[in-house]
């Protein structure tokens, strides 16, 4: 199969794009920057494209060029931005890229969203009861880049429902990887956590050792993504890709110190660890992915943490080369 991937040099699209890689698929990369190193030995497997997704002629251009049977979106802003950039990204350029995708016969479209949709979370699906939250829990978006993977959630239906492209969305639980500190600082704080004990530096961390969240590990993310891309329609709308399970940071110490015995981490009590002052933190239902997707998450957190320190190792190892 002919797959494009939007920002498939990212900290979580480069895992995706090794996935089709290693499945044997035809695989080009569109991202604003073409630093290959996050994909390793596989760089000289992928078709490159250096494009941004808000140039439409330049989009255009590239679907022409590379004719891709199905699209995987995952170019996309986070952290602190303006309201209005964000949304001109993450929502006008993904109806931008619906609109070439018709135009060039694009077969699919999987979209990769994210669990901000379903925004503040203040009944039984917070803190501390944590009721699973499934695909058709209401949306209570607080900042731009919820409302932004909405509405492109929504433009991606009336574009499924208008023209016939096939589109999904996968709304993904809190994702940990390599390198997602380094790019996504501030947001990462189960990478933060892994990779300073990994430095042998003591891991210090003031407050929110009781807040449970759904923690899923990127490579588990690059699964799904490939299910989503592949197995035969119709898919639903949407899908939580998650463990389904509520991991607190002291469940992430013992997972760390199960490789790094000696790792020196310390988690005060309360919630909020990120200071969002919103319940975005949850568990998800990924009841309907595995039903119709055949997902299955690989990793629980030991594991992740084990194949997090040696993929860093890898990746470092690339890097010297």
């Amino acid at each position: 199969m002919r797959v494009l991937v939007t920002g498939g040099l990212g900290v979580n699209g480069c895992w995706a794009t090794r996935r089709f890689v290693s499945e044997a698929h035809t695989v080009a990369v569109l991202d604003r920057r073409l630093d290959t190193a996050p994909l390793g030995s596989d760089a000289g497997s992928v078709t490159l494209f250096e494009a941004d997704i808000t140039n439409e002629a330049r989009l255009t251009e590239v679907f022409e060029r590379f004719q891709p049977e199905v699209v995987v979106h995952m170019a996309a802003l986070v952290g602190a931005r303006e309201a209005r950039e964000l949304f001109d990204v993450n929502a006008g350029a993904t109806v931008q890229l619906l609109d070439v995708a018709r135009r060039t016969d694009v077969r699919r479209v999987v979209f990769t969203s994210s669990r901000a949709v379903y925004g503040d979370l203040l009944g039984v699906e917070g803190h501390p009861t944590y009721q699973p939250v499934t695909e058709s829990t209401p949306f209570a978006p607080v900042r731009a880049y919820d409302v932004a993977k909405i509405a492109a959630e929504g433009m991606g239906q009336v574009y499924r429902r208008r023209y016939g492209l096939e589109f999904t969305a996968l709304r993904f639980a809190s994702i940990f990887g390599p390198g997602k500190n380094v790019r996504h600082a501030g947001t990462s704080i189960y990478s933060s956590m892994i990779d300073t004990a990994a430095a042998g530096e003591p891991v210090r961390i003031e407050r929110g050792g009781d807040q449970r969240d759904d923690v899923i590990y990127v490579e588990d993310v690059a699964a799904a993504i490939v299910l989503a891309a592949t197995v035969p329609g119709p898919l639903s709308p949407a899908y939580n890709i998650s463990r389904g399970e509520g991991t607190t940071l002291h469940d992430l110490a013992r997972a760390i110190r199960t490789s790094i015995p000696n790792a020196d981490i310390h988690v005060g009590p309360g919630l909020d660890y990120f200071d969002l002052g919103v319940q975005y933190y949850s568990v998800l239902d990924n009841s309907l992915a595995r039903r119709e997707l055949g997902f299955e998450p690989h990793y629980d957190l030991t594991r992740g943490v084990a194949r997090y320190l040696e993929a860093s190792r890898s990746l470092l190892e690339t890097d010297s080369a």
